[in-house]
């Protein structure tokens, strides 16, 4: 179907469904029948249930109702089926007066003279006395009948009984006029044919209210206001209120003042003569108490519409009719839009809306009109249509679709023979998902022949749970006939593999789309090795973060070892030196935390020997047997004739025992760790996996647990610095990390293998190496012995640092010149040049750092001796760096012995400078200048080389 017909179906069932939804909100609304009625009554009544939350009671208002009850009736012993004594209204009447009340209303006809005269009289002289007495009349109908056959009905008015009319300030009609329902619902103050005022007129009438002095005004259309549910207005018992029992009733004198006293009967079970109507009330209720209201209620509450100007308006005729028209194009036209289940949605949000619409001009403005044909008629008739509609046009559009896929089907298989050539997985399903074509790659790639996948859902056989990327990728290719992106698929075998997916919209004779043709290609192995590579680069940026920080550490940490050894020799006490004992622990605990971040960061070699990994690995397991829980065991299997490596001892066992501790913490409640080693030989196919790896001998060093494994979504981030799962406390998020930086360092690679719930497997391949000779060193260490004068210069540009190795070698009998930076130290050598044999210097100083001043101090004196001293683990890269491999460095933070025992060896026997040497002036072709350190602006400092020979300008620089 073309997209203009469709359309122009769309208008016609619009135009159909508004029509269908106006006519039956107009039906419901101007004819009368019942369900019509029962429609408009019900919208009346609804607003004030669904309005009860803002509706508030009038208790202190200025009505208070005086019932004539059951507790009246028993307490003054009055019959419950003849008249009340008129003596005892007359009691009532004047306590109200001595109270000072603003009216008095009787909702009780007093048409005839009474029994007793006297009782009559005293209620006349009541009434006059007050002076503010309304009473009630009635029109009672009478019937005829004429030619026996038609009744003729006329009513009759029935006035007060005349003493009581002449003493009253006046009377008015009683009758309330309800639906059949028995529901008051509009005031009655009057017809056009006469002038006889309601109760509640003739009430407000007294009272002087305004829009009483227009006799217009006692026709307008008004609607009953309810307060609330029965009994909501303020009330007393009749009997209550006489002076004989008001004592016992609690009632103050002045009760009543300034209030407008509503009196009438509160219906009772049996015969009471006394006005016993009652009405139904507009609120639902479950309870039969509350269902209806007593008529003196109903009339005290129009009195208060009228009092307070709050009666309600019905929306005009009009306005009604145009509110019809409205809903019905709006949702007429609207929900033919939808399907059936947003225009359900849509629907049920109209209604709401109506709701909401009624309920704030009810509220607000005092307005109400039948919102119950728009939001239960007019609505679910236009949701009705549509749904019928739409369901019409659903079963025409599959049967289409069908037809379409056939012929698409066809087509497609008359193409699949030159798809199968392609070594990509291609693959063709329906807008349905299911599998219309599967070729040989596809089967090469999944695993699944195409008998086994045809038909079948391709959402369901090659996802796993719910893809977002794949909704994604459907809407895109719906919409702009291609996509291209990755995607994680599953294979036969329950593999995950990752796919570089191509899709195409395949279209049918008339341009409508029937397929997807998908192209897939196996990128699995090739983002591995990707991810390995990211994986590479992104510990090499941390590693150069951590290291930069870790130099400012051992350059704190450095004069602080360096000053225990000293305050040792100063401070002999016990105390003392066990405080001095703490702080070295401490700083020393220190210093190995931060030579781990640099071995995790920049990946130092340290010294590595020839070694077997034997006796490291039954070593491991001796300590973990000893401090590990019994609930944990160890097993180790060693190979035959297990090779060598090239390494560090202590790393490598820091290695294991980071991987035990880990394995120790996966398993809680107890399990089994394994250690294995064997040799392995690598081929060219083997080292694909790792782009580390080279071909050749290695041995193969595994840490296996039966823990709770490591979940998938975490297990690229383990290896990161900081990274741990660990509560806090329990762990620093550095094992792993340095485990991978000593493996790389060992030229090593690493594997692991988890499966939550099953445990962990970390395998690490080392290079062999084959043994050639057993050096053995047989050196021992010499006594260090105090200096005799010697002079060393001391260059840093830490003055902490600086102090502390002047102070520390003046005690062991040097003398000590000192230098911020490399050209200051130009400078005091060439001033010194007869005794200055040996220079202490930092690698990384401001201005000229030290493998820059080393060679121009060597042209300086060729036999000048060097300690290079750094916070980095880098002396291989510094002596390649510098070319010079007779340096001698010491990383900080360092100890007074090992300061001490490294000058001695570098000076053993110090080399005395040669006769020419001592002959020669100092330089004469070379001046040197140092600026004072400036400010900022002023420049840094600088070297000046002047009258230089051309080969010597040469080796300075």
């Amino acid at each position: 179907m073309s997209s203009k017909l469709k359309f122009n179906f769309n208008k016609l069932a619009g135009a159909l469904g508004a029509t269908l939804a106006l006519g039956i909100g107009l039906f419901l609304l101007h004819f009368n029948f019942r369900l019509c009625t029962e429609f408009v009554r019900s919208s009346y009544d609804w607003s004030f249930d669904l309005s009860f939350f803002k509706k508030a009671g009038v208790q202190n208002s200025d009505v208070i109702l005086v019932y004539m009850d059951e507790k009246s009736h028993k307490d003054l012993k009055q019959p419950f089926n003849l008249p009340w004594d008129r003596a005892l209204h007359a009691e009532l009447i004047d306590r109200l007066t001595a109270d000072g009340a603003k009216a008095v209303v009787f909702d009780i006809l007093f048409t005839d003279a009474g029994p007793d005269p006297r009782a009559d009289e005293a209620l006349a002289r009541a009434i006059k006395a007050n002076g503010r007495v309304i009473l009630a009349a009635e029109n009672r109908p009478a019937r005829q009948m004429v030619a026996g056959q038609e009744v003729v009905t006329w009513w009759t008015l029935n006035q007060p009984y005349e003493p009581f009319k002449n003493a009253a300030a006046g009377w008015g009609l009683a009758e309330l006029e309800p639906n059949q329902d028995f529901v008051a619902r509009e005031h009655f103050h009057g017809r056009p044919d006469n002038h006889d005022p309601s109760l509640g007129w003739a009430t407000a009438t007294l009272l002087g209210l305004d829009f009483t002095k227009d006799p217009a005004q006692r026709l307008k259309e008004r609607w009953i206001n309810y307060y609330g549910r029965r009994e909501k207005i303020s009330q007393v018992s009749y009997s209550d209120v006489l002076p004989r029992t008001a004592e016992a009733s609690g009632l103050r004198p002045g009760f009543f003042r300034d209030k407008v006293v509503f009196v009438g009967a509160r219906p009772i079970a049996g015969s009471f003569i006394e006005r016993r109507d009652e009405l139904r009330s507009p609120y639902f209720t479950w309870d039969d108490t509350f269902r209806f209201v007593p008529a003196v209620e109903v009339q005290a509450t129009i009195f208060l519409n009228l009092l307070r100007g709050d009666w309600l308006r019905r929306l005009p005729p009009a306005g009604e009719s145009a509110l019809l028209l409205v809903t019905a194009l709006v949702f007429g036209f609207g929900l033919c839009r939808f399907r059936p289940l947003a225009a359900t949605v849509a629907a049920l949000l109209g209604m709401v809306a109506v709701i909401f619409l009624a309920m704030f001009l009810f509220l607000q403005r005092g307005l109400w009109f039948p919102w119950m044909i728009v939001a239960w008629a007019q609505i679910p008739a236009a949701l009705i249509w549509a749904v019928l509609y739409k369901s019409i046009d659903w079963f025409g559009q599959k049967r289409r679709l069908e037809q379409e896929r056939r012929r698409a089907e066809l087509q497609i298989r008359e193409q699949a023979a030159l798809l199968d050539k392609a070594r990509d997985a291609i693959a063709v399903r329906d807008l349905n998902g299911h599998l219309l074509f599967w070729n040989k790659g596809a089967e090469r790639v999944y695993g699944w022949t195409a008998a086994e996948v045809l038909g079948k859902n391709a959402n369901e056989l090659l996802y796993h749970g719910d893809v977002p990327q794949l909704k994604e990728a459907q809407q895109r290719v719906l919409q702009d006939g291609e996509w291209h992106g990755e995607l994680r698929q599953i294979s036969k075998d329950k593999k995950a593999i990752l796919v570089e997916s191509r899709w195409s919209l395949v279209r049918d004779d008339q341009g409508q789309p029937n397929a997807i043709l998908a192209i897939n290609t196996d990128v699995t192995e090739k983002k591995k090795l990707e991810s390995q590579f990211l994986r590479a680069q992104r510990m090499e940026s941390i590693g150069t973060l951590a290291g930069g920080i870790a130099h400012d550490l051992n350059n704190v940490l450095t004069p602080i070892v360096m000053a225990v050894d000293l305050l040792r020799m100063r401070h002999q006490d016990e105390k003392t030196l066990k405080l001095l004992t703490t702080v070295e622990t401490s700083a020393k605990r220190g210093a190995g935390m931060v030579k781990q971040v640099l071995t995790f960061a920049r990946g130092h070699e340290g010294e590595q020997t020839v070694m077997e990994l034997g006796p490291l690995i039954k070593e491991m397991v001796k300590i973990a047997s000893e401090t590990f829980p019994k609930s944990i065991r160890l097993r180790a299997h060693l190979g035959t004739g297990l090779s060598a490596v090239s390494g560090d001892a202590t790393q490598l066992h820091q290695v294991l025992l980071n991987l035990c501790v880990n394995a120790r913490d996966a398993m809680p409640d107890g399990g089994e760790i394994h250690i294995h080693a064997e040799n392995e030989v690598l081929t060219g196919a083997d080292t694909r996996k790792h782009i580390e790896a080279k071909p050749g001998n290695y041995v193969v060093l595994s840490v296996s647990d039966t823990g709770s494994g490591i979940p998938p979504e975490i297990m690229d981030r383990i290896f990161e610095p900081f990274f741990t799962t660990k509560e806090v406390g329990k762990g620093t998020g550095l094992g792993l990390a340095t485990v991978l930086s000593i493996v790389k360092s060992h030229r090593g690679f690493l594997d692991l293998k988890s499966e939550v719930g099953k445990g962990t497997t970390f395998t690490i391949h080392l290079p062999a190496v084959e043994v050639t000779a057993a050096a053995e060193d047989h050196s021992a260490s010499e006594p260090v012995v105090d200096a005799h004068g010697e002079l060393v210069l001391v260059v840093d540009d830490e003055p902490a640092i600086r102090e502390m190795l002047e102070s520390t070698l003046t005690n062991h009998g040097y003398r000590v010149i000192t230098a911020t930076q490399g050209a200051e130290a130009i400078a005091l050598c060439s001033q010194n040049l007869a005794e200055l044999n040996l220079v202490i210097l930092d690698m990384m100083m401001p201005v000229m750092d030290g493998p820059t001043a080393i060679p121009i101090l060597k042209q300086l004196k060729p036999s000048l001796r060097f300690i290079g001293i750094s916070g980095l683990l880098q002396s291989d890269k510094l002596k390649k760096q510098i070319a010079l491999k007779e340096i001698t460095f010491l990383t900080k933070p360092f100890t007074t012995e090992k300061l001490l025992e490294t000058l001695q060896a570098v000076s053993v026997a110090p080399p005395s400078a040669t006769p020419a040497e001592q002959a020669r002036p100092p330089a004469p072709n070379l001046e040197i200048f140092v600026d004072k350190p400036q400010p900022p602006a002023a420049g840094i400092p600088r070297v000046q080389l002047a009258q230089v020979p051309d080969d010597e300008a040469a080796a300075v620089r």
